[in-house]
């Protein structure tokens, strides 16, 4: 066996300030049975005289051998002609390494038989002033596994270029080396590697220390040897084609190339590189040249739409033709930036009205085109417009595009579970024609990329939480997904499918039953009665959320009842091995620690919400058994506090990883409070709660289920926990059965397959588009603590009737601070909050304030408020049937307008009627006579007999049937037997 594991070969020119550095990062390797070959390319300086004594004091480990200059692939292609290692690393002799470089890449390699090995990198910066430099660690997509690049093309496209990154089998090189005499000879050598290599290991940690000096590096300037780059990717495109491996990496390699190309073009455009135009010029069309030649349908690459980064996307239009790019150079480079801004804002607003008045020109409808273009003149452009209105003139105005899917998870804040693995889902070939949107909060963009590409998932495209794209995916988009709620202005199209999957089955009080926040379920319950689908995990999970968020009466989808999609990952065993080895647990008890977030925003509190924390870890951590691992997985306001590096077997969950994937390759879980346990119970694994603060967690909180019904173990101390944790034997079949037992591999494939395909899929399903019950919606300012209100909770409660149903309906906010007055309804009086702003469009909301601030009326506003009601009655009930419509409060007048598109049968009631106010107060009036002038629509009016000599009444009694009460306030009894 060769006593040598790995040859570390560095050319050496002109680095005497940082030669001395690298030396001693290699002599000093973890890994023993290593050589250094060290190639003096003919180094001016005193570097030579470093390298002697390094060789004199390490006569074993440090071979230097000089070579007149030729530049550094003939020095690299020099050492590796001498090196006699099992593998070989590359290192720039400006750089320096992580002491366990070597081992760690070595073992990796003969563990897992990879013939290359890649790691990440840190940035390493000279502080100006200072000794000590600054590092900023590069990360990898790619985790810490083993695949044929061929298996997984994507990842080439997001792999380094350079080889210092990487440990290559010496064997591999056998046939492949540098090419000498021009620039960008790394990526030559890479990317062939890459290709060719048959398994490819990852080290996920930053092992290679690359120095950004402070002057401008030849990767970011341009030079006449810059033209090399056409030079490099010709040799890159015939090796490929050689070794018929072009036809399987032509998308890759034609990105790849288009990167490089364009990243060229980049370095052209800041204020110190201008004045060399025609270098430009001869580099634009050398690097044409090729892709006409080469890859002449780059335009229409997969990976520049999805991959891109942002600034090359901001120029693409710039690039699709020599002819726009060298047009481009050239104003870049003769103009100040500023003024060529203004100037291609000017040109596309040129362009545009240029292209209208060609339109406009051959038009036979000019008067007509004329007319259209003064109505669609708002006046809200010269403005930022709020999200509503946006989104509401994307409603209008757009299509729904049928092969759009969109999801979103915890309102941007997340890619949990369910949403995971729907759009795991999504890489079978069925989907590959669909467009699959993500929204997220725009800071989390490189966090789920990089999981993504974990996963081999490169087909989603994400949309940042409430921007314009976002806006537009919610009005067009056929399929939509989210495991909490869309917003409140969101309106689901009678041709979109939305799924609900919701995030738990539920531990904690939810919906009308959470103390002094009954108001406080508007939004949440809007989202599930216009939901086509909600998804269940279990039937206690649907009877918790029908019963408390009051959908029993009213919705009118359908409920799939089929565990939970993202359960599906305990069920993939090989995942469960990969992960184990890849993490180096193969032969560890996987434990994992993920507690319930306690709610404690104050930072007094936090800190010691840690301090106990981290008391239990540090327990653990000494008590644990060496072949035990304990990973945590703690709420985002407090993990960032935890210092993981002082525990021996205590480490953080690991982010590269998709949760419940991660879970599936552990052994046991300790929770408390948290939903988690309901899922991780399908995998059968041991499950403990420690809830080592019950009492005071509870004290004030109502649960569905009591921890002692439950057959699983729970502790109090930490002591106890210990215990338990080695405790072999565990069982919990009831707790199983009822919550588990309808969990199954291939249940996000189904629902997957229900939800986009309309597929029979075989899930449990429960239709609720029959609900023939009869519903009455009754409309109440408030809930008070007042003898009136009282009396109306009483009436309402007094409602036994089986097949009628009583839902009241308020405005949210209004209700507030009486929330409480809500728990004293029976359970069979259900209700709706509206939650607060309407969807207008801009001329709609200057109809309403004209009509109801300024009391102008015209057919204008008229049409106006029409729409708009119809459009809030869509929005606030969706599909919801009412047959009966009780407007109780009165005066709000836009309301009266909403219930005319409701029910058949509307009644309206001036239940709060003040004579003396109409009397003395003008605005007032006005309202009230409004109110009258505009109920021809409805069946019946209720008023007291003190207004029953108004106009407005009696000019009423000719179009509607109105009954005049002596009761003042009215009785809702009243109402109630006209409603009948």
């Amino acid at each position: 066996m060769n006593e040598v594991k790995v040859s570390i070969i560095v050319p050496v020119y002109n680095v005497e300030k940082y030669l001395t550095v690298c030396m001693e990062s290699l002599i000093h390797q973890t890994l023993e049975d290593i050589e250094i070959i060290v190639v003096n390319d003919g180094s001016p300086d005193n570097s030579i005289k470093i390298l002697e004594e390094y060789e004199r004091k390490y006569p074993v480990k440090v071979k230097v051998f000089t070579t007149e200059n030729r530049g550094v692939s003939h020095a690299r292609n020099y050492g590796l002609d001498r090196a006699v290692g099992e593998f070989i690393l590359f290192v720039d002799s400006d750089d320096f390494i992580e002491l366990d470089m070597a081992e760690k890449l070595y073992t990796k390699a003969v563990t897992d038989n990879n013939d290359l090995v890649m790691c990440a990198r840190y940035n390493v910066y000279e502080v100006p002033g200072k000794e000590e430099l600054q590092k900023k660690e590069m990360k990898i997509f790619y985790m810490n596994q083993n695949y044929k690049m061929s298996e997984r093309k994507f990842e080439l496209v997001h792999a380094s270029p350079f080889p210092w990154d990487k440990l290559f089998k010496r064997t591999l090189l056998k046939d492949i080396r540098f090419p000498e005499g021009i620039r960008f000879e790394d990526l030559v050598l890479a990317f062939e590697v890459m290709a060719i290599a048959e398994s490819i290991g990852v080290v996920p940690e930053p092992l290679y220390n690359y120095r950004k000096t402070t002057q401008v590096g030849f990767l970011n300037s341009f030079s006449e040897a810059t033209k090399d780059i056409v030079k490099a990717f010709s040799l890159l495109f015939q090796f490929m084609k050689e070794h018929k491996l072009y036809d399987t990496f032509r998308e890759e390699l034609e990105y790849i190339c288009v990167r490089h190309f364009f990243y060229r073009y980049e370095s052209f455009y800041s204020d110190e590189k201008k004045g060399q135009l025609p270098l430009k010029i001869d580099i634009i069309n050398a690097t044409q040249d090729f892709l006409e030649n080469q890859a002449p349908e780059w335009p229409a690459n997969h990976y520049l739409k999805y991959t891109a980064s942002q600034s090359l996307k901001k120029h693409l239009k710039h690039y699709v033709s020599r002819t726009k790019t060298i047009r481009y150079v050239t104003l870049r480079d003769r103009l100040p930036g500023k003024l060529l801004r203004l100037l291609m804002r000017v040109k596309d607003k040129w362009n545009s009205l240029r292209s209208k008045w060609t339109k406009f020109k051959k038009s036979r409808k000019k008067i007509k085109l004329i007319k259209n273009k003064f109505k669609k003149m708002k006046l809200y452009k010269l403005f930022h417009a709020p999200a509503d209105m946006r989104y509401t003139k994307y409603y209008e105005k757009l299509a729904v595009k049928d092969k759009d899917i969109l999801f979103e998870s915890k309102h941007g804040e997340d890619l949990a579970g369910n949403i995971f693995n729907i759009i795991y889902e999504c890489k079978r070939g069925t989907y590959r024609g669909y467009h699959i949107y993500l929204a997220l909060k725009r800071e989390l963009f490189e966090t789920y990329e990089e999981l993504l590409y974990n996963y081999g998932i490169n087909y989603v495209i994400f949309i940042e939480i409430h921007s314009d794209e976002y806006l537009k995916a919610l009005a067009t988009a056929k399929y939509l997904v989210t495991d909490t709620s869309f917003p409140p202005f969101y309106i689901k199209k009678p041709d979109q499918v939305y799924l609900n999957t919701w995030h738990g089955t539920p531990l904690k009080a939810m919906g009308r039953i959470v103390q002094d926040r009954e108001y406080g379920l508007g939004n949440v319950q809007r989202n599930f009665y216009i939901a086509d689908y909600l998804l269940y995990q279990n039937e206690f999970s649907k009877n918790v959320f029908f019963e408390d968020y009051m959908l029993e009466e009213a919705y009118k989808g359908k409920v799939l009842l089929s565990g939970y999609p993202r359960n599906s990952s305990f069920y993939r065993t090989d995942r469960r091995d990969q992960i184990r080895k890849e993490c180096f647990l193969t032969d560890k008890q996987v434990i994992v620690y993920m507690p319930t977030w306690r709610g404690l925003l104050h930072k007094k509190q936090n800190k010691e919400q840690v301090a106990k924390i981290f008391g239990y870890l540090a327990y653990l951590d000494r008590k644990l058994k060496p072949n035990q691992v304990l990973y945590v997985k703690l709420h985002p306001f407090v993990k960032n506090e935890i210092n993981y590096r002082d525990l021996l077997h205590v480490r953080e969950f690991p982010a590269a990883y998709e949760s419940y994937d991660f879970l599936n390759a552990s052994d046991m879980l300790i929770t408390d409070y948290s939903s988690i346990m309901f899922d991780y119970a399908v995998s059968g694994k041991k499950i403990i709660l420690f809830t080592y603060d019950r009492e005071e967690y509870l004290g004030d909180r109502g649960i569905y289920i009591g921890l002692d019904e439950m057959d699983l173990p729970k502790v109090d101390t930490v002591k106890e926990l210990v215990k338990e944790i080695n405790k072999e034997e565990y069982s919990y079949p009831k707790f199983y059965e009822r919550f588990c037992s309808l969990d199954s591999a291939e249940c996000a494939k189904k629902v997957c397959d229900t939800l986009i395909l309309g597929e029979e899929t075989g899930l449990l399903t429960q239709n609720y588009n029959d609900n023939k019950k009869s519903n009455t919606l009754i409309y109440i300012k408030n809930l008070r603590d007042t003898k009136e209100d009282t009396r109306l909770i009483k009436e309402l409660n007094k409602h036994k009737e089986k097949n009628s149903h009583i839902y009241l309906n308020f405005k949210a906010g209004a209700l507030k601070k009486t929330s409480r007055n809500l728990s004293l309804l029976n359970k069979n009086i259900g209700y709706i909050p509206l939650s607060t702003g309407k969807n207008n469009t801009f001329l709609e909301y200057i109809a309403f304030a004209l009509t109801f601030r300024f009391g102008i009326e015209t057919k204008f506003t008229r049409t106006k408020i029409n729409s708009l009601a119809k459009r809030e009655v869509i929005k606030n009930y969706g599909n919801i049937s009412f047959d009966t419509v009780i407007n109780y409060s009165g005066m709000d007048l836009f309301l009266l307008h909403q219930f005319e598109h409701l029910a058949d049968k509307k009644i309206y009631c001036f239940s709060d009627y003040d004579d003396m106010k109409y009397k003395r107060n003008k605005k007032y009036r006005k309202n009230v006579d409004y109110a009258l002038a505009h109920l021809k629509n409805y069946t019946t009016v209720v008023v007291p007999k003190v207004m029953s000599q108004l106009k407005g009444v009696e000019e009423l009694k000719n179009k509607v049937h109105v009954i005049i009460t002596e009761e003042s306030p009215i009785h809702l009894e009243v109402l109630l037997k006209e409603a009948k």
